[in-house]
């Protein structure tokens, strides 16, 4: 639209909004009525629920219906034996009120008497009506939106029944067409005086430019709009009517609400293509309180490439005031894309409250169904975020029963099973000893992790309707898990230490190592033992299999959620496959060059670029578009300003703020990223330019990296085996990552399950043909 019609519009907007009758903004309330008639009665700005009622003189007359944000409705029925006079219009219960109503918060006591009105001295007759107790410490309400307490009655008008009474049939309500257009005010008349003198001038410049042969000037693009391959979503609250609710207002107590969730359209996909997607939202606090989502908690919906609407799950908000915590999840084939975290305010708290809905964990910003689709089936996966400071919310969604589970674990106790194991890590890393110990200390502990989360989450299983046994007997077989952590929070959940097989009351002296499956693993056969149950059944046995490091295929892709969104895409095809080498030149590094031959000479196929400066590692990055990076370097943290960084060259170190902003999306192939060397993969954790997120804001499609420090030997066995299965074999990163854990427990060591990887199982950098 050119600018002048757009001046000619809204100057017509202006005048027809000024000349508007001034009773159709008014509440239609009849101020005269005959015993026995019946009239409409409609109050702007006070609010009806289902369940308020119409009082007249004391008595009920009818039930109210309207929106949660008004207008009040409702019939008002005059008895055909009301006596003359002034007679009181009240209505009970309504909960909220907002401008332009008169009405005032009554106290919260038991009143009896009669009731004056600030317009009319007239007094009614008395009338009784009891308002539950209510602190009035409570802070003063927003302008605009209060809360009554339930009970409370509500003043609307004093209306005058006439001595006489009609027979000719009820009385109707006031018109507005009694109301004349002329009978205005004066600044009225100057406002439309000013829109048509406006309008005027429009339509005078709007001929004067087609005269002179101009065309208006062409619409300008919208600004603020997300990059392209990013799809917008949105979580909410509105009313049961639809009416979006104020995020600065707290929730009323014991009322219904919409908990909603809009998927806009991502321009660009593939139209052709749908997928399965399971929308969710369940409570994130503890256990033991009424929830607030009611119904089924899962609503699955066909994602393609346009909007899939608004989804909607109904809440109840809890009796008492409160602060509660939802959560929202998007998922596709068992993997967590999306998850929004809900907090709410119900009732008056000390502080001013509302509610809030922050995204804080992404896999994926345009949920492209092409990719989705693409994405391996996950049979687990587990959240571990912050509920309080004492407290962490583990989130379940098992893709068989496809419903979210939730339950809180002490903050504390969830800490010290993580550093328990990060020191076992260690310890055994160090000491390089019996091998039936190691794995006798680590079950133990392994155990001791498996019973803080299992327990929690089986009863919320059993209140959905599930049978927990045949769900966790699922992870008995070799299927993809991923386990996850909020955007900013360190990995809580120690989940290759977990050990899901029975075992005894006993110290680990008296645990022995399972003879059966290290015989299959010298023999290099699968072991037996994969099949779901220890070939020597003896709860005095450690079996590998039983734990989750050595069993399943484990992957922990960390949220995307950086200083600027990283569009989804699909990996581009690199040929031959390209490896970008930085080393450390330390002179202790003994093991290096041989190493590095030897990873040559199983790598045949694939193009190496060496470098051993920082200056020339970056500019490799910049012109290569690599398959993998591999980094054998030292790892650490600078305790002066708390950043993680690798070592390269001749200690030359690398940390997030040396990325440089030309890298961004730069890497198209989506390269899987193996940071060999001490506490990598805790690089970045709660600090403020993390290293790792950094890496995939410049396009990695998963890293790798340790949770300890590692011995040199460690580190290059261990890659040996993954850096050929990933590049060489093409294998899934969970499974080459299992594999090479197996390889060094075949030499003796349990340090492979330091190992993290900081990306889905199922990632493969090089693109099947």
């Amino acid at each position: 639209m050119s600018r002048p019609r757009a001046v000619v519009v809204a100057s017509m907007v202006i005048l027809l909004a000024v000349a508007s009758p001034a009773s159709a903004q008014q509440d239609a309330i009849p101020s005269q009525v005959h015993p026995g008639s019946a009239h409409d009665v409609v109050k702007y700005g006070v609010a009806a629920d289902e369940n308020c009622m119409l009082y007249f003189d004391g008595e009920p007359s009818a039930p109210c219906s309207g929106a949660s944000r008004g207008p009040l409705r409702g019939t008002l029925s005059v008895g055909a034996a009301q006596p003359p006079g002034p007679a009181e219009l009240h209505c009970q219960p309504c909960h909220r009120v907002g401008a332009p109503s008169t009405s005032t918060r009554k106290p919260p006591t038991t009143t009896t008497g009669p009731v004056t009105t600030s317009e009319s001295p007239i007094t009614s007759p008395p009338a009784t009506f009891t308002s539950p107790l209510v602190e009035e410490t409570s802070p003063k309400p927003s302008a605009g939106y209060a809360r009554r307490p339930a009970g409370t009655r509500i003043l609307l008008a004093t209306v005058t029944v006439l001595a006489a009474p009609r027979v000719d049939g009820p009385t109707p309500a006031p018109s507005v067409e009694n109301t004349t257009v002329l009978d205005l005010a004066p600044r009225a008349w100057l406002a439309i005086l000013a829109g048509l003198l406006l309008a005027a001038a429009a339509l005078a410049g709007l001929r004067f430019a087609r005269r002179r042969g101009r065309k208006p000037p062409p619409p300008q693009p919208p600004t603020g709009l997300p990059e392209p391959g990013i799809r917008p979503v949105r979580v909410g609250v509105s009313d049961l009517a639809g009416g979006p609710v104020p995020s600065d207002i707290p929730l009323t107590p014991d009322t219904g609400y919409v908990l909603w969730v809009d998927i806009g359209e991502l321009p660009g996909a593939d139209a052709s293509r749908e997928v399965p997607l399971d929308v969710v939202a369940f409570d994130s606090t503890p256990a033991g309180l009424r929830p607030m989502v009611m119904g089924k908690p899962n609503r699955r919906v066909r994602l393609g490439a346009g909007d899939a609407g608004r989804v909607m799950f109904d809440l109840r908000t809890p009796v008492r005031s409160a602060r509660r915590r939802l959560r929202v999840g998007l998922y596709c084939r068992g993997v967590l894309w999306q998850s929004f975290a809900v907090e709410a305010d119900v009732g008056w708290m000390e502080e001013s409250g509302g509610w809030r809905a922050a995204r804080d964990y992404v896999a994926g910003y345009g949920l492209d169904p092409s990719l989705l689709d693409a994405a391996a089936p996950h049979a687990l996966s587990i959240m571990v975020n912050h509920n309080t400071a004492d407290e962490h919310g583990i989130h379940v969604f098992f893709a068989d029963g496809a419903v979210p589970m939730a339950a809180g674990i002490p903050a504390a106790h969830l800490s010290r099973l993580q550093d328990r194991a990060h020191d076992l890590y260690r310890r055994l890393e160090a000491a390089q000893g019996s091998l039936d110990s190691a794995l006798g200390a680590l079950a133990l502990h392994g155990r001791n992790v498996y019973t803080a989360i299992r327990p929690r989450i089986d009863p919320a299983l059993v209140r959905a309707g599930l049978d927990p046994v045949p769900l966790w007997q699922r992870l008995r077989e070799r299927v993809r898990v991923q386990v996850i952590w909020p955007d900013g929070c360190a990995q809580p959940l120690p989940a290759a230490i977990v050990y899901d097989f029975p075992l005894a009351e006993v110290g680990s002296a008296e645990l022995r190592a399972c003879r059966a499956f290290f015989d299959d693993l010298t023999a290099r056969v699968e072991p037996r033992c994969f099949g779901g149950r220890c070939q020597s059944d003896s709860d005095k046995v450690v079996c590998p299999a039983g734990f989750w490091g050595f069993r399943l295929l484990l992957g922990s892709p960390p949220s995307l959620g950086t200083d600027r969104p990283v569009p989804d895409g699909p990996a581009e095809s690199v040929a031959p496959p390209a490896l970008v080498l930085g080393k450390a030149m330390d002179p202790a590094f003994v093991l290096r060059d041989r190493h590095l031959r030897r990873l040559r000479e199983l790598l045949p196929g694939v193009t190496w670029y060496e470098e051993n400066r920082r200056a020339g590692l970056l500019a490799r990055l910049r012109a290569v578009q690599p398959s993998m990076i591999y980094l054998y370097c030292h790892g650490g943290v600078d305790e002066e300003q708390g950043i993680g960084w690798v070592e390269i060259g001749d200690g030359e170190r690398l940390s997030a703020r040396g990325l440089p902003d030309d890298l961004y999306r730069r890497w198209r192939s989506r390269p899987l990223v193996l940071l060999n060397g001490c506490s990598t993969a805790a690089l970045g954790d709660d600090q403020p330019n993390p290293l790792t997120q950094r890496l995939l804001w410049a396009g990695a499609g998963g890293i790798v990296g340790t949770e300890i420090d590692v011995r040199e030997t460690t580190a290059c066995r261990f890659a040996d085996h993954l850096v050929p299965l990933v590049l060489g074999e093409n294998r899934e990163l969970g499974d080459a990552i299992r594999a090479s854990r197996l390889e060094l427990l075949r030499s003796g060591s349990v340090a492979g399950l330091s190992y993290l990887a900081l990306a889905r199982p199922d990632l493969r950098p090089m693109l099947k043909e």
